[in-house]
């Protein structure tokens, strides 16, 4: 065989191939190079990973683009292409960077070859061969892969290190007595996508780490938000409230550097959609791609652990729906209920569930108690059909047009005021808010009906002991020097 000179684009091609599976001699066949020249690769996987991240960071650093706006369209593009394994050339990619250009109304503007090399310097991108990837599903590839590519994978990471991430939409404001009206349309967008949110739900292999929701939706900034200083979840947006391309790297970086501060390397499963791009730089995280039109059966989180997810939120939507008819006030429901409540289902998931569901889906052989899982059913049980699977097929990406992708890369440089807020939001403004004074109200009803109801209540008073301290912390000194003077005064 020819002897061949690889780029580093190409080097770190195969190696995240590799990563996912695929045999030395195939990718050699591909490139018509012997065997030996990609187990060198391989070998070198480390040192080359480290190269490839500090060539890109630098060549970011060094040169900027004359029109950012239409720089980031065209990589939105280019990498939604590649991950669906498209072909994309020089000439290909200048058309399409001069049709974005039109959309996108810059004046006098012509994609030209040395725009392109510039293009590709600053996100060190190298036009080689891509592997096409077969749409035919084999009947029995689920239980090849796990039996064949699977233990090779996973070869190294225990099973706290094993995770698995995937997506799913939510019909936030929905009651029961508005499901019909949502029965058999499909929200992909318009009218009904400012009643969904997309959430990513993340856990490992044993359920003993369940990760931070990231929760996606149409604004940046809802006006629900004014006054909050911190939420219990991730929150990211875009015109449509899916998960992105974008979105999705940057959480997979932040999570990245989080491990490295750890000294923790994972193993992470997610499903082959538009939406996940293949990411190499990663050093801490090992990203595989479940086979293609597989995912309803060894995607984890799709055996139980998001359903029960919906069934948790759903009691709550449930519960603040009759509160707020016994206090005869109107019921609403914001991003923010929306996610307090949402953090608040997640908590109750159980580890024994969330294991059982990697055990389902053919992961491992653990053999755990199903009580809990039992529990949980009983909870789903409780909850009228139609409503707990109203938003079982609700979209959370898709390939993104030309011009979604422009909506998106105008609306992220502009300072919004949340113009896609709902009426039901505007009237919040602080009301969101509680005061000190209505905090420590609160408490004194949680207090009494605790006192009055329930016996050995040692768990709950040390609760409300610590929620006591927690609201006297953000208690202003000079309040108290002030009372204590107008106490003396009279």
């Amino acid at each position: 065989m020819s002897r061949r000179q690889f780029t580093l684009d190409e080097k770190i091609g195969i190696i995240g191939r590799l990563e996912n599976g695929e045999k030395n001699s195939v990718i050699s066949k591909e490139f018509g190079t012997c065997s030996s020249t990609i187990s060198t690769i391989w070998k070198n996987k480390d040192k080359l990973k480290n190269m490839f991240q500090t060539t890109s960071l630098n060549a970011k650093r060094l040169r900027t683009a004359q029109h950012k706006d239409l720089e980031e369209a065209a990589l939105v593009w280019f990498k939604q292409q590649r991950s669906l394994n498209v072909p994309i050339s020089g000439p290909i990619l200048q058309t399409k960077i001069d049709q974005l250009a039109e959309k996108m109304k810059i004046e006098n503007f012509k994609c030209s070859a040395s725009w392109i090399q510039r293009f590709r310097q600053r996100h060190n991108i190298g036009f080689g061969k891509i592997s096409g990837e077969s749409s035919a599903v084999n009947t029995d590839i689920c239980s090849n892969w796990l039996a064949n590519v699977w233990p090779s994978l996973r070869a190294g990471y225990c099973d706290d290190e094993i995770y698995n991430a995937d997506e799913a939409g939510l019909f936030f404001k929905l009651t029961p007595d508005k499901t019909l009206r949502f029965k058999g349309e499909k929200c992909s967008g318009g009218k009904l996508s400012k009643d969904r949110i997309t959430v990513l739900v993340a856990a490992n292999m044993t359920g003993n780490d369940k990760r931070k929701l990231l929760v996606i939706g149409k604004s940046k900034s809802p006006r629900c938000f004014k006054g909050v200083s911190s939420l219990p979840v991730f929150y990211e947006n875009n015109t449509k409230a899916w998960m992105t391309s974008a979105i999705f790297e940057k959480t997979l970086n932040y999570w990245d550097d989080e491990l490295r501060r750890k000294k923790k390397k994972i193993l992470l499963l997610v499903d082959n959609c538009p939406a996940h791009p293949s990411l190499q730089h990663l050093k801490f995280i090992k990203l595989v791609f479940l086979p293609a039109n597989t995912t309803a059966v060894l995607q984890p989180m799709d055996q139980g652990v998001i359903r029960n997810i919906k069934a948790h939120y759903r009691n709550q939507l449930v519960l603040k729906m009759i509160e707020d008819i016994e206090n005869q006030i109107e019921s609403k429901v914001t991003v923010l209920d929306a996610i307090i409540m949402l953090d608040k289902a997640w908590r109750n998931v159980t580890s024994t569930g969330i294991a059982n569901c990697f055990r389902h889906a053919g992961f491992c052989d653990v053999t755990t108690d199903t009580t809990q899982l039992q529990a949980d059913s009983g909870l789903i049980n409780n909850i009228d059909e139609d409503y707990l699977q109203i938003d079982d097929d609700l979209i959370t990406s898709e390939i993104q047009t030309d011009e979604d992708i422009v909506d998106n890369v105008i609306a992220n440089q502009q300072v919004e005021l949340d113009n896609d807020t709902d009426i039901e939001e505007l009237d919040d403004e602080f009301e969101t808010v509680p005061s000190i004074s209505e905090a420590r109200a609160a408490l004194r009803t949680l207090e009494r009906f605790y006192y009055t109801k329930y016996e050995g209540i040692d768990a709950e008073r040390k609760a409300l002991s610590f929620l006591e301290t927690s609201i006297n912390s953000n208690t202003k000194q000079s309040s108290i020097k002030d009372y204590f003077k107008k106490l003396n005064k009279n």
